[in-house]
């Protein structure tokens, strides 16, 4: 495992590379403009943000009426600003500027605009109280749809392409959804601020782990918490849009630091239980186990691999049991239904569309459809390939950096990619030396505005040729020099 990077710390026990974090005059500047910015982007979302029941309802509180045109140009003014908010405060921060008790206060004024304000980006939200109400009424959210409730403002909430799915997610997310509809009341309104309010309890676990995590490691806990909990990204997914991700990301980074610590039982009931809200969270308790099963203490290594396969099979009974619906969420079905949808934004969907048209510009008579699921199922394969790669190799690098570049590769590499999807390995990441990497900063600052304010995709037709070109590049630039060496080692920063 690769040495821990050293950070100075301040007296206080707070990183900073030159001395004690800098005094509230010196952030200031940077969290009231991000809190204008959030503002802003609330307030004009209640016209063209992923509100109830589109073109019939609006949210508790509302700008008056106005053309749209308008109102997406100050939708994207106030993002900007949020967006150069973050880049101002990260500026300290990458200086070892901002502590974790400032990063609370961030949260809490950049967050509370988000969670009293209409969701943003995603209408999923509606979905979840879909399958939390039929849970509620009896109903198998696995076998039945949100449309077997019925016409009402709920299903004209959701997207359409899902009101006829059953649920993907897992028992403990079923349990927890039946669980907030049944106290959150009849208002669609009051239901969406009960679902923020469980998601907050994956931030306060990111909140509370990741800068434990950080420190375990060496790195700035400060910096960890701007990248993997304060970002653009972050914010939008896990609060305004209030994505079940946050409760798997904050369960799995409780889980990770625990295992690094060396308190395994509790490691593996988290990860476990991370498990039961989305299954990719899986990947970390094979991660875990081949960690320590490779551990030089020979004697122990059975004993973890029983722990791994007893606890984490004695959890997921326990809740599959509890919610009553079985174990179909662990069939084919419920694995196949996130791939339905086809983005141009999912690398492996523009590269087939480019090869597609390649294809017919030289004149192979081939159609659209086949090629693109070619194309899915090579790059799947490739990206399989490498997590099996960085499991292989896990021992002689870095745990969580392993674990976190596994988890990019397994939604990089997933038949259907959003944006919020890459929270799973980022905030790990932002916990290991690649927290100052430009990329990542990239990526949590920008990556959610592929996505509308309404929740639809911005790249449409000829965007493929755009992400196709950004992914070749990536590809090459990783080949060239073994520099995919450096990115797993940590030497490429």
């Amino acid at each position: 495992m690769r040495a821990p990077t050293v950070v100075r710390r301040a007296p206080d026990g707070e990183p900073n590379g030159a001395g004690r974090p800098p005094a509230w005059r010196r952030l200031g500047g940077w969290i009231a403009l991000g809190v204008v910015g959030a503002v802003g982007m609330v307030l004009a979302g209640t016209r063209i943000g992923s509100v109830p029941d589109p073109g019939h309802s609006l949210w508790w509180f509302a700008l008056p009426s106005g053309g749209a045109p308008a109102t997406s140009v100050a939708f994207y003014g106030a993002t900007f600003l949020f967006v150069g908010a973050w880049v101002g405060l990260g500026r300290q921060a990458w200086r070892g500027g901002l502590a974790v008790g400032q990063a609370w206060v961030v949260l809490a004024l950049w967050g509370l605009p988000f969670f009293l304000g209409p969701p943003l980006f995603s209408r999923d939200m509606y979905s979840y109280i879909g399958q939390g109400l039929l849970a509620h009424h009896g109903l198998d959210p696995y076998t039945a749809a949100p449309s077997a409730l019925g016409p009402s403002p709920l299903l004209a909430s959701i997207a359409s392409v899902w009101r006829s799915t059953t649920s993907p997610y897992g028992p403990l997310f079923v349990l927890s959804s039946r669980g907030v509809v049944s106290v959150a009341g009849s208002s669609l309104t009051g239901q969406l601020l009960a679902f923020r309010a469980l998601e907050l309890l994956g931030v306060i676990l990111v909140m509370v782990f990741l800068p434990r995590l950080a420190r375990h490691l060496g790195t700035d806990p400060g910096l960890a918490l701007w990248l993997g909990a304060l970002s653009p990204l972050a914010l939008f997914s896990f609060i305004s849009s209030g994505h079940n991700d946050a409760l798997l990301v904050g369960l799995l980074v409780a889980g990770v630091t625990l295992a690094v610590e060396g308190r395994l039982v509790g490691a593996f009931v988290l990860l476990a239980l991370a498990t039961t809200v989305k299954l990719p969270a899986a990947a970390a308790i094979v991660f875990v186990t081949v960690d320590q099963f490779r551990a030089p203490d020979g004697g122990r290594r059975w004993k973890v691999l029983a722990q791994a396969a007893g606890i984490t099979g004695a959890v997921v009974v326990a809740v599959t049991l509890a919610d009553g619906f079985g174990f179909v969420w662990l069939g084919p079905t419920a694995l196949h239904i996130p791939t339905e949808l086809h983005v141009l934004f999912t690398p492996s969907v523009s590269l087939g569309v480019a090869v597609f048209h390649v294809a017919r510009g030289l004149g192979i008579p081939v159609a659209r459809s086949p090629v693109v699921t070619v194309v899915q199922d090579a790059v799947a394969l490739l990206a399989v390939a490498g997590v099996l790669w960085l499991l292989a190799t896990v021992r002689r690098h870095e745990l969580v950096r392993s674990l976190g570049l596994a988890l990019l590769l397994i939604v990089v590499g997933s038949p259907t990619v959003w944006p919020w999807y890459l929270m799973w390995g980022l905030v790990l990441l932002a916990a290991t030396g690649a927290q100052r990497s430009r990329l990542l900063a990239a990526v949590a600052g920008l990556a959610m505005l592929a996505v509308g304010p309404s929740g639809s995709p911005r790249l449409v037709g000829p965007a493929y040729v755009v992400v196709s070109l950004v992914v070749v590049a990536a590809a090459v630039w990783l080949v060239r020099d073994r520099r995919w060496e450096r990115v797993v080692t940590g030497r490429a920063g």
